[in-house]
């Protein structure tokens, strides 16, 4: 590895551990956070006193003139999170963690979340930028395929385990 990237890699982790001191929460709570931002993805974390979770949404921006784009990442992160509401229902496959196979399971298409501190992460590909800011707003309603990573997240801070019908439930047709 050159110099020039160990530098980058430092800034970089220094640059994310001075997120905890800016929002003055406790580093276990921001994992879910940085997780997203390094592997893509939703994440939870229970630790102490403190539940965190992140979810993340995505809006691609197009130009059909020059034919180029980006996928713009938000990437919200909820302390203490509670689920306040869920609406329809939604027949998904997942799989999670170390489980063999994906799962059939009922997740809500829309979700109202409530939480005692909400930070939004945006991250924009094309400046190569990565803006932080807390939100003001502590509920927020969630629909589609964030909604379904809400619910998921919130099972795992539950201490419960994906539940579902096994993927030979299906049959070829």
């Amino acid at each position: 590895m050159e110099t020039d990237d160990i530098r980058r890699r430092i800034d970089f982790a220094a640059a994310e551990a001075a997120l905890v001191s800016r929002f003055g929460i406790p580093a276990d709570a921001l994992i879910p956070l940085l997780f997203s931002l390094r592997y893509g993805g939703d994440w939870s974390c229970a630790s102490g006193d403190v539940s965190a979770i992140s979810a993340v949404t995505k809006t691609t921006v197009y130009d059909e003139a020059s034919q180029t784009g980006y996928s713009l990442e938000e990437i919200f992160l909820f302390i203490d999170p509670a689920l306040l509401e869920r609406e329809g229902t939604v027949h998904r496959l997942e799989k999670c963690g170390s489980a063999p196979a994906r799962l059939l399971v009922k997740r809500p298409y829309r979700v109202r979340l409530g939480a005692e501190r909400a930070i939004k992460m945006t991250v924009h590909p094309l400046e190569r930028e990565i803006r932080t800011e807390e939100l003001s707003i502590v509920e927020m309603v969630f629909s589609g395929s964030t909604a379904y990573g809400i619910d998921h997240e919130l099972e795992h801070l539950a201490g419960r385990e994906i539940r579902g019908e096994e993927l030979q439930v299906f049959r070829f047709g």
